[in-house]
């Protein structure tokens, strides 16, 4: 495949930037290329061109979607940092994450299209749940190894931790029952979660 042009280059990233925010606006089925078009001008032949259809343009998206989720939580470091100050750190850049009104619109949207679109569903839980679930992971086998916290299973206390932070509030956000929570709210439920898990895992060392 030749490599595109710069005006090539950016003709497909304006398709894209214009195609998300319709996707995420309408959903899958309330976009078609002809809206798109009608959007932004141009032809339906040079979306079938960049992208091959409806179908490939909405991968793309959910690609380039995905990647914009997970890069917070791939520049987190909890090496040798104590329980609380690592549990605190990754808890508020995850909240931020999985709480911006974009990601609750693009969870909103993989959610509706799962069952037409796996590979998607399967990028989405890659990009931002899974890469936090095994930051924490990591830093919980670190952790246990230096005796700050007891034996036991560091996946699923990564996910136990990071499920705790999410399940009502995130909820409530996606069903569009309150708007994303200030940072009053989110402190309070991080200290509680973070104390929590601090009684039950701390080696007493």
């Amino acid at each position: 495949m030749q490599t595109p042009t710069p005006r090539q280059a950016a003709k497909r990233q304006s398709i894209l930037q214009a195609a998300t925010e319709m996707f995420l606006a309408e959903g899958y089925s309330g976009v078609s290329v002809d809206g798109i078009i009608a959007n932004i001008g141009g032809s339906k032949r040079t979306i079938y061109a960049y992208f091959g259809g409806k179908e490939g343009l909405f991968s793309a998206i959910i690609e380039e979607l995905c990647a914009e989720n997970v890069s917070p939580l791939t520049h987190i470091d909890l090496t040798h940092k104590p329980l609380q100050e690592a549990l605190t750190s990754i808890a508020r850049v995850f909240l931020d994450v999985v709480l911006s009104s974009r990601t609750l619109a693009l969870h909103r949207l993989i959610v509706a299209e799962a069952p037409r679109a796996p590979e998607a569903a399967k990028s989405f839980f890659e990009a931002a749940p899974a890469t936090a679930y095994a930051c924490l992971a990591e830093y919980f086998t670190w952790a246990e190894e230096a005796s700050l916290i007891i034996p036991g299973d560091p996946q699923t206390r990564a996910k136990i931790f990071l499920d705790a932070l999410t399940g009502d509030m995130q909820l409530r956000c996606l069903l569009g029952l309150c708007k994303s929570p200030g940072k009053a709210a989110r402190e309070h439920l991080i200290n509680e979660t973070t104390s929590i898990f601090i009684n039950g895992l701390s080696s007493g060392v």
